[in-house]
């Protein structure tokens, strides 16, 4: 479950801007399948309404199973591919046997906003397997209202 917290609202001339900040709690189940079936994080905000994330925490709470497989963790528009922040989260993050607390920068350049579109947590390549860690991701975005 999402917990949100609206940090500043600001208007342009046609477009308003809000900032939040959103955090989710991640199960193993989630992260197993994010290759296949992308965990949704921020969902669609609307008619011309756009969601772009700034910058992003996530926190691995390591259980007692290791995970196997998978690929490099990144938040994606929903139903695309294409990592909005820069770095990603290792696959050899996600299979450790330890806890882990992973700084994802800045939001990625020249990306088109897309209207309506949520987004997910994913797993670039394939899905992990195994494994019963969980993680908390927080999420800096801004949600556009556009005119």
């Amino acid at each position: 479950m999402a917990k949100r917290i609206r940090h500043s609202k600001v208007s342009f001339i046609g477009i308003k801007a809000t900032e939040k900040i959103s955090q989710f709690n991640l199960t193993a189940a989630d992260i197993t399948t994010s290759h296949s079936a992308p965990v949704v994080l921020i969902a669609a905000p609307g008619v011309n309404k756009a969601v772009f994330p700034t910058k992003a925490l996530v926190q691995f709470k390591y259980g007692s199973v290791q995970f196997t497989g998978g690929g490099a963790g990144q938040l994606v528009y929903h139903g695309a591919t294409t990592n909005l922040l820069t770095g990603t989260i290792l696959a050899a993050t996600v299979q450790a046997a330890a806890n882990a607390r992973i700084s994802l920068g800045a939001a990625a350049a020249g990306l088109a906003l897309a209207l309506n579109t949520g987004i997910d947590f994913y797993a670039a390549t394939a899905d992990f397997a195994a494994g019963d860690s969980t993680a908390i991701v927080t999420v800096w975005y801004t949600e556009y209202e556009l005119s």
